[in-house]
């Protein structure tokens, strides 16, 4: 919904300059409730590891909120660095998820590139309409969670946005941004030509898509991550420290 993005990002940004409490717990209990306005739409195309994601993400930035709003002030400082770095990631994301021709130029573009990496490696994969791959008279719509966005977001705000020496935060954006972009057209040209070539029979969409590319794209963003904390070891600390009063707080509350 795009009024709840709006709001949520406004009352982060007015956190993160005036550093009032209140407004940082609105902004991320907000922010949760969109998360899990999504999940009908997972459920319905039968993505459950997307489906548990945003579930999860809903949970994590609910909680998070109350936090805030209940802490004592110890931990504000926290809090409103990782706000900062977080409303960084969703203004990189969200104006291609709500501005129409700012979303389909992408996915244009990540899908001719698709198209060009899989005849790269021999397999005759062509665009069949503006968003649609075609192979062995089986197609695949490129839609925005194709692109990668997501995730080059969430990297670009938290390399950019932590509090580090800017030659660092530059290093870690190429080494994380780029790739992810890179290794989610091979995940596009994965996908295509296994649902294409039938590779795993007639659930062939379903296992590429759904179960392998996610496990695989899982494993890839750790390792990734790993490589972003030994350059900023600032972000790092930020994510132990948020992880540290948050544990402390629900051993309190349980």
């Amino acid at each position: 919904m795009d009024f709840l993005i709006v709001i949520s990002l406004a009352l982060m940004l007015i956190f993160v300059l005036s550093k009032i409490k209140v407004l940082g717990a609105a902004g991320w209990i907000v922010f949760s409730i969109e998360w899990i306005t999504r999940l009908p739409h997972y459920l319905e195309i039968t993505d459950y590891f997307n489906s548990v994601v945003v579930f999860l993400a809903f949970v994590f930035f609910f909680i998070l909120g109350l936090v805030i709003l209940t802490d004592k002030g110890d931990n504000l400082q926290i809090f409103i660095d990782i706000t900062a770095f977080s409303a960084l990631a969703s203004l990189i994301y969200f104006p291609f998820a709500i501005d129409n021709s700012l979303g389909s130029w992408l996915i244009s573009v990540t899908t001719d590139l698709t198209v060009k990496l899989a005849n790269f490696f021999g397999f005759g994969v062509y665009k069949y309409a503006e968003n649609v791959l075609g192979l062995n008279n089986r197609y695949v719509e490129i839609i925005l969670a194709c692109t990668g966005i997501e995730s080059m977001a969430l990297f670009a705000g938290a390399t950019l946005g932590i509090r580090a020496e800017f030659k660092r935060k530059i290093l870690a954006f190429l080494i994380s941004v780029p790739i992810i972009y890179f290794l989610n057209l091979l995940r596009n040209v994965f996908v295509i030509t296994s649902f294409g070539y039938s590779w795993f029979g007639e659930n062939s969409f379903y296992l590429a898509h759904h179960v392998i590319s996610k496990i695989l794209a899982t494993l890839a963003l750790i390792l990734i991550s790993l490589v972003v904390f030994r350059i900023l070891p600032e972000l790092a600390d930020l994510i132990y420290s948020l992880k540290n009063v948050l544990e402390s707080r629900l051993r309190r509350s349980g």
